[in-house]
């Protein structure tokens, strides 16, 4: 039994009041609660006692949650954060590496490099460091002003602070007086870098979400 345009529009107002406008899982969400409707509705439930049910069976899906791997200090619906944690967490052992694999590597086998080398490698981070938060400045920019939310831009919001990692990397510097690299700044620097790359990728996914949706 297929639910009326009211019935419809009635679900899609629990939704509004659940504050669940996440677009890449609107649809998604909606679709499941419908269908979990009109399977009661099968069973000669009333609309209004299935969708009664259906709402209390789904309200733990919209409880606030907070994940380990995304910062606790960040809280979405549980439906939202568990997908973002699925989207993320390949990319969260990617920066532990980002950072770890350098620290370990120069902790065992310590690299000294000469002086004229050092000023055009520190000439080099400096100049692409640069640009690259010149870039996160852009995607901050442009995900606040759309207030189009995705699942993406949930993730992107968690990850702005690792780019302290790469000011601080830069501010004090990976070489000492001898032109020994440190490890600790180096791995700075590298997961900086990781977080430029893990934000490039998710506001890629959060414009094409924008752009399947045709929201603009």
């Amino acid at each position: 039994m297929e639910l009326t345009k009211t019935q419809i529009e009635k679900v899609e107002y629990y939704l509004y009041n659940k504050y669940f406008d996440a677009i890449d899982l609107k649809a998604e969400v909606l679709d499941h609660i419908i269908s979990d409707i009109e399977n009661r509705m099968q069973e000669n439930w009333s609309f209004e006692d299935a969708f009664v049910m259906t709402t209390i069976r789904w309200e733990k899906h919209f409880r606030e949650t907070s994940s380990l791997f995304l910062g606790f200090h960040y809280s979405e619906s549980k439906i939202l954060v568990k997908k973002a944690v699925k989207l993320f967490k390949p990319f969260y052992f990617l920066y532990l590496a980002a950072y770890f694999l350098p620290f370990i590597f120069l902790k065992l086998v310590p690299v000294i490099i000469a002086k004229g080398t050092v000023d055009f490698i520190n000439g080099f981070l400096l100049s692409s460091s640069l640009i690259m938060l010149s870039y996160m400045f852009f995607i901050i920019v442009k995900t606040y002003l759309s207030q189009v939310k995705t699942t993406y831009r949930f993730i992107l919001k968690t990850q702005y602070l690792g780019l302290i990692l790469l000011i601080m990397g830069l501010a004090v510097g990976v070489f000492d007086q001898k032109g020994l690299l440190n490890p600790v700044f180096t791995g700075f620097v590298f997961g900086g870098y990781a977080v430029v790359f893990i934000c490039h990728h998710f506001y890629k996914k959060h414009i094409e979400a924008i752009e399947k949706y045709k929201i603009s």
